[in-house]
């Protein structure tokens, strides 16, 4: 039947099925279908996703686009850019750039991230166009099956080439912006790997196993090799603009997913001209 079609092969949710059959539309052969209709081999189901108007106020900003098509669009989000509107950031914020450019583009849709980064991290955002593909993408970072790579540039040199750090994070106190390796905390998983070594620093790659409030910063600062720039997580000892950072030297660097239509895709976000320089800087220095 077309709804078992739906549900078990394509992971539609019954909940947007319904709400495709009241405001959208549902076809098998290029005529309107009831749910329980029987398929054959050869079938065709067409789906229009119910219109929706972009949920976020058009701002002018710099948006740099690395992939793009009809379900997914992936930006390499900028230094000092919140994801989305806070109480403290209403108009410049990654959400308010894709509303203006999305106007621009003439498609509407509801700004549906699936992955956010701290106003400090740079690299890759994905964003869901429908909440199908939004829901399909979700279950598969849910299942593991989504990789997400980052970079960072640390203090120091790590203890070896490559390891796991297996630390359960949690607040020091209720409303803490701060988190930190307490055994009270959940359990958290980041596995690393040693791409670079400088005289006084490395460049680390990093592959999240858990996703908690600023895993890799915390998880890097109790290995003692805290990121280059952070001011929360810079250490006591080391002084947070020692290499004349604007932000925290961490970046998402790449991205690798399915879609629904069965579409393999792998992205990668460049350096921002920041990050290229201080690389620049500390291989000079060797």
């Amino acid at each position: 039947m077309v709804r078992e079609e739906l549900v078990n092969r394509y992971s539609y949710s019954s909940r947007l099925i319904r709400e495709i059959k009241r405001i959208g539309k549902i076809s098998l052969n290029h005529k309107e279908c009831f749910l329980g209709q029987q398929i054959r081999p050869g079938d065709i189901i067409e789906i229009k996703m119910p219109q929706e108007d972009i949920d976020g106020e058009p701002v002018s900003g710099k948006l740099s686009v690395v992939y793009e098509d009809d379900e997914l669009l992936v930006v390499n989000k900028p230094p000092l850019c919140v994801t989305h509107p806070t109480k403290s950031h209403q108009l410049d914020t990654l959400a308010n750039y894709i509303s203006y450019y999305w106007h621009d583009q003439g498609i509407s849709a509801k700004i549906r991230f699936i992955n956010r980064l701290d106003r400090d991290t740079t690299g890759i955002v994905a964003i869901a166009k429908n909440k199908y593909v939004h829901h399909y993408v979700q279950n598969e970072v849910n299942s593991g099956k989504v990789r997400k790579v980052y970079h960072a540039f640390v203090h120091g040199r790590l203890p070896g080439t490559e390891g796991i750090i297996n630390a359960p994070i949690g607040q020091p106190y209720e409303d803490s912006i701060h988190r930190i390796v307490m055994d009270e905390g959940k359990p958290s998983v980041t596995h690393y790997r040693v791409l670079e070594e400088y005289k006084n620093a490395s460049l680390v790659e990093l592959i999240l196993e858990t996703g908690r409030t600023h895993q890799i910063r915390v998880h890097l600062k109790y290995l003692g090799n805290p990121i280059i720039g952070d001011p929360l997580y810079h250490g006591e000892d080391l002084a947070v603009d020692s290499f004349e950072m604007s932000h925290q030297a961490l970046h998402a660097r790449s991205l690798e997913l399915s879609l629904p239509r069965k579409k393999h895709l792998y992205v990668l976000a460049e350096y921002n001209s920041e990050l290229t320089d201080l690389r620049r800087r500390l291989i000079d220095n060797k």
